[in-house]
């Protein structure tokens, strides 16, 4: 079986070597290519130079076996050809032989003296691209010849199993995981950073069964556990396969994780796969890396609704402030529920079924912030960005909000930073929402703790480094204040250019200012006590 992929650093030099080759004057290696096999036999008999190179290093052996032409192959070894050339790349025929799949020719070479368990550079083993290309005979063949089924590439210290699972090999692993392959390595590799403002530090301790989970590889998937892999296999921050799954909008895989006693509950990161599924569901939009593409004909709330079905704690609260995929974020998810981060995106179908499942919808975050207050805009980073908040969806907002009131939420509560469901829609610029909130007796006049009202949040401020006005909504504002006789032109109502909300969120000094709030609050967070904020420390820096 012939496998090539141009992305292969074996494939790409010698394909760009030919030019390489017309220039220079190497008739065994034209006769090669050519497939002409009498004329390699007469070239040979010429005492023609077997090992001669081209420009890129590549000797006669590298294009016979590339182009699969095993006769010629034969003739080349009985006339004494190095098996063990490199190119000036590092790439050896044998490493053609597995690229290409091809178990007959790689047996020949190994018969011929080639170390079953030569590398390239980096580490990769011919059995790594073995696995990668995905014959089971070539990786039969170098198996019988003694490979070391372990071997572990020197970059992240990836395996061939891991090559496998990554590439949704499935008769592959069955012969690795036959024949010792160890189901239960982890990738080793240092974390490269210790995250971004709006990024994890990158995980680390993938094992077979957690590559093929982040593929979306059901097929190897069910073969590795039937090995005998741990459905509830962990990366490095605690992540479960089920988590994976769910991150990666694989939701017909995580159905079948379910199906083999996966732990619905598994929090290890701080949170489980029901708060995981309801933020993949509707992700951000128009910043950073897109969200993840769903595979499988199984919809997310179906899954949602099988993790109830297993089991799943609705109201269970995230213990960190996690779920940090890239996407700008203000909210503090420390607390949140599954249904605060489904109100916080209006995500109203998830809403219901999770209502319907038991979920609390008073429950607030670790910082006071309530799904009321999520749902009418508080915390959206830009509206038209954030999930839920594109114009057009003011209707879903609408509902969203209308939930969460009838269902009890305080139109005036406040947060640890005393911000109202109106501030949160002020900024969020959904008039039928204010005139709801109004109409349910919302504040016109609640203060900040910095003493801001939500007609100076609609009249403009910088938020993050951008200056967000709502016009149409700063004057419907002023119309219900100026109708009810409260003031609209005092200091409380016009933010000064000079103040600018969260604006720590882009400094150089944000990524060791969350972890230190974030450390500070994690440890005094009680996920049992819903009755007091957790403490939140001071957001201007130590200098």
């Amino acid at each position: 079986m012939r496998i090539l992929r141009t992305a292969n650093l074996a494939v790409l030099v010698l394909g760009v070597s030919v030019s390489a080759v017309a220039k220079a004057d190497l008739p065994l290696i034209d006769a090669v290519r050519s497939g002409d096999v009498a004329a390699v036999r007469a070239l040979l008999d010429q005492t023609a130079d077997v090992d001669a190179r081209a420009t890129d290093g590549a000797t006669a052996l590298h294009w016979a076996v590339h182009e699969q032409r095993l006769p010629i192959v034969e003739l080349l070894l009985d006339a004494g050809a190095d098996v063990t050339a490199m190119n000036r790349y590092g790439v050896h025929p044998a490493s053609l032989a597995a690229e290409n799949g091809d178990a007959a020719t790689l047996e020949r070479l190994l018969d011929a003296g080639v170390d079953p368990d030569t590398t390239m550079p980096g580490g990769e083993t011919l059995l790594m691209t073995a696995a990668r290309t995905g014959d089971p005979d070539t990786v039969r063949v170098l198996l019988a010849h003694g490979a070391d089924p372990n071997a572990r590439e020197s970059l992240r210290g990836q395996t061939a199993l891991m090559w496998a699972a990554a590439g949704n090999n499935a008769a592959v692993i069955h012969v690795l995981a036959e024949q010792g392959a160890d189901l239960h390595a982890r990738t080793d590799n240092p974390s490269p950073s210790p995250g971004r403002t709006f990024s994890s530090t990158p995980v680390t301790g993938f094992t077979p069964l957690l590559f093929a989970v982040r593929g979306g590889h059901l097929e190897a998937v069910q073969v590795l556990l039937d090995a005998g892999a741990d459905v509830n296999d962990t990366v490095s921050d605690g992540q479960s396969a089920l988590v994976v799954a769910a991150a990666n909008a694989n939701w017909e895989l995580a159905a079948y994780l379910l199906d083999r006693r996966a732990d619905p509950n598994h929090a290890g990161a701080g949170w489980n796969a029901l708060h995981q599924t309801v933020r993949t569901r509707r992700m951000n939009i128009g910043f950073g890396t897109p969200g993840p593409f769903a595979a499988g004909t199984l919809d997310s709330i179906d899954l949602i609704r099988k993790l109830i079905a297993h089991g799943v704690d609705v109201n269970a609260r995230m213990t960190r402030n996690g779920i940090r995929d890239g996407q700008r974020n203000r909210l503090n998810r420390l607390g949140a529920t599954a249904f605060l981060l489904a109100a916080k995106v209006t995500d109203v179908e998830t809403m219901r079924v999770l209502l319907e499942a038991g979920a609390d919808p008073l429950m607030p975050t670790a910082d006071g912030t309530t799904p009321l207050m999520v749902a009418a805009g508080l915390a959206i980073w830009n509206p038209g960005e954030d999930g839920g908040s594109l114009s057009g969806q003011e209707d879903e907002v609408l509902e969203a909000v209308r939930i969460c009131v009838e269902l009890g939420n305080d139109v005036n509560a406040s947060n640890y930073r005393g911000e109202t469901a109106l501030h949160g829609v002020a900024f969020r610029g959904a008039n039928i929402v204010v005139d709801y909130l109004v109409e349910q007796g919302a504040d016109l006049d609640a203060r900040t703790e910095d003493g801001w009202s939500p007609l100076a949040v609609a009249r403009g401020l910088s938020y993050s480094d951008f200056y967000k006005a709502q016009v149409h909504t700063a004057a419907l504002l002023e119309k219900l204040m100026t109708a009810r006789r409260i003031d609209t032109e005092g200091e409380a109502h016009r933010v000064p250019g000079s103040v600018c909300y969260d604006c720590l969120q882009t400094r150089r000094d944000q990524i060791r200012f969350v972890a230190e709030r974030d450390t500070k609050m994690e440890a005094a967070f009680d996920p049992a006590d819903r009755g007091n904020q957790t403490p939140v420390p001071d957001q201007t820096p130590d200098p």
